[in-house]
């Protein structure tokens, strides 16, 4: 049977900001090298790299330069899911790859997740952990990532959009909201395609390395920025497929304290059933519960300050 032809999409927001050398081309010469050394068929593989408007002139000629068979698309507004919606908006494969631009994935990545595909399913999510064996990567992991992976029937617990493949007809229909700055647009997306019925599975054995973004503070600043970002989340869910946001509309920050205790108990279950799945022994389970509490809480410092500064900004107006 003929393999489809799959368009991988590339945004330069995390190379430029997240891992970066001082060079986007250099920065992005290690995703677009592993693109090369994949085992599906390298002329059926379409690399798109979306360049948006803070991206210097020079950074873009060098790219251009250095990359001559990459398809480059332009996007004015600097938001990550501006960015991968319009890369998708060229594709001409019949399934898109998300992949961070600081992000290498392994030679069988491409090949393992569109193997998965079937009639019925809309979507496939690999397995993403950070790069190296430091004890930040390894600590770190677990909570930004590892809360993907298999449940009943290899379904999907949710998806990372740095390593998550659709159908083209899928994608299209939905996209990403870019009301969103940066942090929960994969969370959203996956429960409304959930909501409507959905299928999408989970292939561990598509990884991708993910740079290192948190070293430092980092960790704490992402960790912050998602409690924030979650708040916007929560308003533009019109649907109400989260389940989390008829409480939040109805308690406001209060329900957000309510919602981290929940979702450090529900942290918590997931360790001592999928621990295996994750890649953490039972001897190491106190201390991830450690860090999933820390998590949870540095989220709810973002949440508060974001539900502070609008109910300052509406008594302003």
């Amino acid at each position: 049977m003929n393999k489809p032809l799959v368009s991988v999409v590339i945004e330069t927001i995390t190379a430029r900001f997240d891992c970066t050398s001082g060079s986007l081309a250099n920065d992005l010469a290690v995703t677009l090298e592993a693109l090369n050394q994949q085992t599906y068929p390298n002329e059926l593989i379409e690399p798109i790299v979306v360049i948006d408007d803070e991206v210097s002139a020079d950074d873009a000629s060098a790219l251009r330069a250095r990359f001559p068979t990459v398809k480059f698309v332009t996007c004015r507004a600097p938001n990550y899911f501006a960015a991968k919606n319009a890369g998708a908006a060229v594709a001409a494969g019949d399934f898109i790859a998300l992949l961070d631009g600081d992000c290498e994935p392994a030679p069988i990545w491409l090949e393992t997740l569109l193997a998965r595909f079937e009639p019925g399913i809309a979507a496939v999510a690999g397995r993403t952990r950070y790069k190296g064996e430091s004890w930040a990567a390894w600590t770190f992991s677990i909570p930004d990532f590892a809360n993907v992976l298999a449940k009943e029937n290899d379904a999907a617990s949710g998806f990372n959009i740095n390593n998550v493949a659709f159908t083209r007809e899928v994608f299209s229909g939905y996209k990403f909201d870019t009301r969103i700055p940066r942090n929960g647009g994969c969370y959203l997306l996956f429960h409304q395609l959930r909501a409507d019925g959905a299928r999408i599975l989970y292939e561990p054995r598509a990884v991708v390395a993910h740079g290192l973004d948190i070293q430092g503070l980092g960790f704490v600043r992402k960790h912050f920025d998602r409690g924030y970002d979650g708040v916007t989340v929560y308003r533009i869910d019109e649907r109400c497929v989260l389940r989390s946001t008829r409480f939040f509309r109805r308690f406001g920050a209060a329900g957000l304290m309510v919602l981290t205790c929940r979702r450090i108990v529900t942290d918590w279950l997931r360790l001592l059933r999928f621990h295996k799945q994750m890649g953490i022994s039972v001897v190491v389970l106190p201390y991830f519960g450690a860090v999933t509490v820390a998590t949870r809480l540095i989220e709810l410092a973002g949440g508060v300050k974001a539900m502070f500064q609008t109910t300052a900004s509406g008594q302003e107006n």
